[in-house]
């Protein structure tokens, strides 16, 4: 159902009509319209109800909530669910440190095979939360999206521990970061330990645009800018060294975020 633009009160209305389907297993509802950061009394009521017939859908285990304004309602749109989601899409949601850590402490954790947090600004406030949530579903994260979170350097070198908990990942996008080349090859160093891992989608490094960026750099920024070829070839063939190195040239390594396929959930 991408692109409906139902809103809250037509996605109720129609969750009305799904809970027939007993089996059903992935639910997608990106780019919905769904907008809770400022509810009416009525609109309140609405959205308990979006709650309670999504939990009657008893086998769900995919969902997909990507660009809905959620701030602050994960935890009540999530916790009546019958059994633990194992992929979740909450891609520019607008999510809040309570959404994240309610996903924290979740059953969904220990489940959770694929995690989209793109869009969703993981530097300030979202990052500490974030830190504690990768090391919950690492045992079980196979897919992880983080692109255009405004991650840095810094940001990465405090996230390598939980990634190295991440045994089984095959899939790791984090396009769209503000990272050097030295970040990513402290990053990469780290990956290559991941025997799963199968693919990755990197960012442009910020030192090789050719004007100088303003920092933090927005996604504009970054999307828009120009690239110094020369000091691009340069970098990726550090980075493919590093490859050959630890012997994992089966890693795709690519900064094309529309090359490869999306992993589909009933592939994971």
């Amino acid at each position: 159902l991408r692109y409906n633009n139902l809103g809250l009160i037509g996605l109720t209305s129609l969750l009305l009509h799904m809970v027939r389907f007993t089996t059903l297993v992935s639910l997608k509802l990106p780019y919905s319209n769904i907008d809770v950061r400022r509810l009416t009394t009525n609109m309140e009521a609405t959205i308990q109800s979006f709650a309670a017939r999504l939990s009657q859908l008893s086998k769900l285990k995919e969902l997909n909530l990507a660009s809905s304004r959620l701030s602050g309602r994960l935890g009540q749109l999530l916790s009546g669910l019958q059994s633990s989601l194992e992929s979740l899409e909450l891609s520019y949601c607008y999510l809040l440190p309570t959404d994240v850590c309610y996903l924290t402490q979740s059953p969904h954790a220990s489940s959770l095979k694929k995690l989209d947090l793109s869009g969703n600004n993981l530097s300030e406030h979202l990052f500490s939360p974030f830190q504690k949530l990768l090391f919950e579903i690492s045992r079980s994260l196979v897919h992880l999206d983080i692109m255009e979170c405004r991650l840095t350097d810094s940001h990465i070198q405090s996230l390598l521990p939980g990634l190295r908990q991440c045994l089984h990942l095959r899939y790791l996008g984090f396009f769209c970061n503000p990272l050097s080349t030295a970040g990513l090859k402290v990053l990469l160093q780290n990956l290559v330990t991941l025997l799963d891992l199968k693919l990755i989608i990197y960012p442009l490094p910020v030192d090789c645009y050719e004007e100088n960026l303003p920092w933090p750099p927005s996604s504009t920024n970054l999307l828009e800018g120009s690239i110094n070829q020369e000091k691009m070839a340069v970098a990726n063939a550090a980075l493919q060294e590093i490859l050959h190195k630890a012997q994992r040239t089966d890693i795709l390594l690519t900064t094309d975020i529309y090359t490869p396929p999306p992993i589909d959930f009933f592939d994971l």
